[in-house]
């Protein structure tokens, strides 16, 4: 009996002569869906922009995060944004970026690899980058909001509180869009995926954290 397109997508995955990802993507292209429009497009770009292409874009997140620095932005962690009193030095703010994105993309890349699965890093690269755009607009926010917000120990004012629902928005939207580049790059399911992503984003602010400290 003849095999479908699908079928035989399945057995090239099964038999490891692509990836999952790669499968995914494939099948993808053979099956007609309708285009990713809107939220869906918003929480989950990495079906229509994966590997080298989320990975330019990934590049111009760091470069805008490093300008962000400019108005007394630091982002010193891989869940971490706060304001400075002084202007963070290039070199620190590149190091920063360096801390926040190629280190944990190697850290998810590992995972995958530990449990067997043939994975590319352009695309753990690409898709840790581009998830970091929510954390990039929350920094703006915060750079152009700092002079209204109170200095010291925080109390509520009206710019306080807009700044922090813009950051839990922000970081939860952060969040979701690193789980979907996560699958995507990865191929995981089921508990393995989860487990691995949760522990995967403790480790990658631990480590970014440690780093971070220990390179003053």
């Amino acid at each position: 009996m003849m095999s479908t397109p699908d079928e035989r997508v399945r057995a090239l995955v099964r038999d490891k002569v692509i990836n999952p990802a790669e499968g995914e993507r494939l099948l993808a292209t053979m099956t007609p869906r309708a285009p990713q429009r809107g939220l869906r497009l918003a929480l989950d770009p990495f079906e229509r922009f994966g590997g080298g292409v989320a990975a330019a874009a990934g590049l111009a997140v760091a470069a805008l995060s490093v300008a962000i620095t400019r108005l007394g932005v630091r982002f010193d962690g891989f869940l971490d944004l706060h304001t400075a009193p002084h202007v963070a030095p290039y070199a620190t703010a590149i190091a920063e970026q360096v801390l926040v994105w190629p280190l944990p993309a190697l850290l998810f890349f590992a995972y995958a690899r530990l449990l067997g699965r043939r994975v590319r890093l352009i695309d753990f690269l690409g898709g840790t980058g581009l998830s970091r755009a929510p954390l990039a607009l929350a920094g703006l926010v915060l750079g152009l909001m700092a002079p209204e917000l109170p200095p010291g120990v925080p109390t509520l004012t009206p710019e306080l509180a807009v700044f922090a629902v813009v950051a839990a928005l922000c970081l939860a939207w952060f969040l979701a869009l690193l789980y979907h580049a996560f699958k995507s790059a990865s191929g995981l399911r089921g508990p393995a995926l989860i487990a691995g992503f949760i522990g995967l984003v403790l480790a990658s602010e631990i480590a970014s954290k440690v780093a971070l400290a220990l390179l003053g």
